[in-house]
């Protein structure tokens, strides 16, 4: 007899969603700010758009503060699955290392599509940031484990390894800093509350109120992980994602 399925949003589903949102954000400055509006660029970066500009460039516009909003999407949703994918992974080992190795190989690429060369210190890919938030979740676990019985004393190094972690985040310049770090804590802290655990997602208000629209999309997170078998499709299409975005706007700046 098959097993029923819950209804709702799978983990995959939600990774799919997550995509989506991440490809409208970077779409928008790859593509639209970097191609599109190349004409109307000035050599300080500034864009300037003339009211008689053709009828494609005023829908691009458009297009733009659509992505714009839909692009706020992806983080709390990665962030959301990165908790449940650590709790459930079989090896945390091996999880928090694919995610160092994948932000370390996508480095040059980020940077190659952010700023025209394969290093800048000026801010890292997202990667980095979920890599620091995993390792917190690990040391967050094993303080629950061991510190079970001391309440004050768990909950003070738990303070402590958040603070830590956000420097940490800080220091190394991924993409949300230590509002990544501290979101990740939080979903893991109220991981038991049901959907109320989204209320952890509230630091993510400070980058965008438009982060709060993940809620209702998350909301419907069925707790199933969905298909197998694509476990790291969505490692290599994040650097990839950034090469096909970059050419197609170098091509539309060219025309």
């Amino acid at each position: 007899m098959e097993k029923s399925r819950k209804r709702g949003l799978s983990g995959f589903a939600l990774k799919y969603i997550a995509m989506i949102s991440m490809i409208c954000d970077h779409a928008n400055l790859l593509v639209i700010r970097r191609g599109v509006y190349a004409p109307y660029t000035a050599a300080d970066g500034s864009i300037l758009i003339p009211a008689d500009a053709p009828a494609g460039i005023l829908l691009a516009q458009q297009v733009y503060r659509v992505f714009e909003i839909l692009g706020h999407l992806g983080f709390p949703i990665f962030i959301f699955l990165l908790t449940e994918g650590f709790l459930h992974t079989r090896s945390r080992k091996r999880y928090l290392l694919t995610l160092a190795a994948f932000a370390v190989l996508t480095e040059p690429v980020y940077d190659l599509a952010h700023y025209g060369v394969l290093w800048n210190p000026a801010l890292q890919n997202v990667l980095v940031t979920l890599t620091v938030s995993a390792a917190l979740l690990w040391v967050l676990d094993g303080l629950e484990r061991r510190c079970g019985d001391a309440p004050g004393k768990r909950w003070g190094l738990t303070a402590a390894a958040v603070v830590l972690a956000g420097g940490l985040a800080l220091l190394l310049r991924g993409e949300y800093v230590f509002l990544g770090t501290t979101t990740a804590a939080l979903l893991w802290l109220l991981r038991s509350r049901g959907v109320w655990r989204l209320v952890g997602l509230a630091p993510l208000l400070v980058v965008s109120p438009w982060c709060a629209l993940a809620v209702p999309v998350l909301a419907l997170y069925s707790g199933e992980r969905g298909r197998r078998g694509w476990k790291y499709f969505f490692y290599v299409f994040y650097p990839a994602h950034f090469l096909v975005l970059l050419w197609i706007g170098k091509w539309m700046a060219a025309r």
